[in-house]
């Protein structure tokens, strides 16, 4: 069973015994066996969790195509033309083959490859590199620096708050016991190196950051890379902070001067906000994805949902982004609201800066690719509060209807 987050889950007992994990199991570093009284309770975290579920079965080639067909009509109805794979590890270069030779792909998928395993990807995809072929291509390397802000596993700088075993979110999420200050999932030698690695491959890098210790480990280590690297300057290969939910307000100076691309996971503010209340107290959960604050030092960043951990829904995401409200009503950060054109370019023109396809993507212009969509309502005359209620009437994939709401039907638009 794996929480919704991804980043921890539970073995049954026939599962642990398949997977050879017994009492006197020593789990990777940067993850988490959970033992009582000399046993394994079946609950994993992290590095441990990820190690063993890969060891699962994988779903079978008829089942991996019809999930990819669901989902791209899934993105599609939110009015999405570009996807991403966020980590493609070895098992996975398979199951993409597949994709590729099935002729499914509408959308533009952009692919990060799993470091350990990025060499023999590389070879795999080697007509991908940086370009689109067939719908495809492989935008960089990703790597993990901590876990979840809702699961207490995010690397913090200070302790989260004490919370009593079991206590249940409004969603129905469970704390279990861990670290006060979560744990790191990379050594500082281990970060430095990735990034070296992708600066000489000249490959994006993506580092999945929620606390803000994780945040300054990659600001640390980035910063020491780069000393390293006298003919590479700060930003060349767009390197992305993944959620930088914590990222502390005395972060933003540096992030902006390695030229790094923060992506918010701002929908949290609703979904799990009364959680990170809990967790973190006002003053810290006040501060969960500083978008105002960023804009305020001239940062570019993007939005994101992290699907599956929430539907890809771009409206409600712009919806969190302007209002900041919890599923409680309450409204958390007020100072971090931004405007709704400040949040539309966010999950647009700056996402197709990410991208490194300003010149093809992310506005409506002359020579660039028919991507857009149509939707009921301006959302720039809308209700703040009503944004997320717009509905995407229609998506426009290079020229091809690929969505509309009324289900009459797609195709070539004139």
């Amino acid at each position: 069973v794996s929480h919704q987050s991804g980043h921890m889950g539970a073995f049954n007992s026939r599962a642990l015994e398949a997977l050879g994990v017994d009492g006197h199991t020593q789990p990777p570093q940067g993850g988490m066996i959970a033992v009582k009284d000399g046993e394994p309770t079946g609950y994993m975290e992290e590095n441990a969790f990820l190690q063993y579920i890969q060891k699962a079965p994988m779903p079978s080639p008829e089942a991996f195509l019809e999930a990819y067909r669901k989902a791209q009509k899934l993105y599609a109805s939110y009015g999405v033309t570009t996807v991403q794979e966020g980590m493609m590890s070895a098992p996975l270069g398979p199951l993409y083959q597949l994709l590729l030779h099935s002729g499914i792909l509408e959308l533009d998928l952009v692919a990060y490859l799993d470091m350990e395993a990025g060499d023999e990807l590389k070879r795999q995809f080697a007509d991908h590199i940086g370009k689109y072929k067939d719908h495809m291509k492989i935008g960089g390397y990703k790597m993990f620096l901590d876990g979840s802000p809702q699961g207490r596993t995010a690397w913090l700088r200070e302790p989260y708050l004490p919370v009593e075993e079991g206590d249940a979110g409004p969603a129905g999420e469970t704390t279990a016991p861990s670290p006060d200050c979560g744990y790191p999932t990379l050594t500082d030698a281990a970060v430095k190196s990735n990034i070296m690695r992708a600066e000489r491959d000249q490959m994006q890098l993506l580092a999945h950051c929620n606390g803000d210790a994780a945040c300054e480990q990659y600001l640390r280590e980035y910063a020491a890379a780069l000393a390293e690297l006298p003919d590479h300057t700060p930003g060349d290969i767009r390197p992305v902070m993944i959620h930088a939910q914590l990222l502390g307000l005395d972060q933003l100076e540096r992030v902006k001067a390695l030229g790094i691309i923060p992506s918010f996971f701002l929908a949290h503010v609703y979904h799990w906000g009364d959680i990170h209340l809990k967790n973190l107290g006002q003053k810290r959960a006040e501060r969960i994805s500083p978008a105002h604050s960023a804009l305020e030092h001239g940062i570019r960043f993007t939005l994101h949902q992290d699907a599956p951990v929430i539907r890809p829904d771009m409206m409600e995401t712009v919806w969190c982004a302007v209002n900041r409200m919890t599923r409680n009503g309450g409204i958390l950060g007020t100072e971090e609201r931004i405007s709704v054109a400040d949040a539309l370019k966010a999950v647009t023109i700056n996402g197709a800066y990410q991208y490194f396809e300003e010149d093809k993507k992310g506005s409506i212009a002359p020579g660039k690719l028919a991507d857009f969509v149509i939707l009921e309502q301006n959302p720039l005359e809308a209700d703040s509060m009503d944004l997320r209620k717009i509905r995407v009437l229609a998506t426009i994939k290079e020229g091809t209807c690929i969505y509309r709401a009324d289900g009459q039907g797609t195709g070539e638009v004139r």
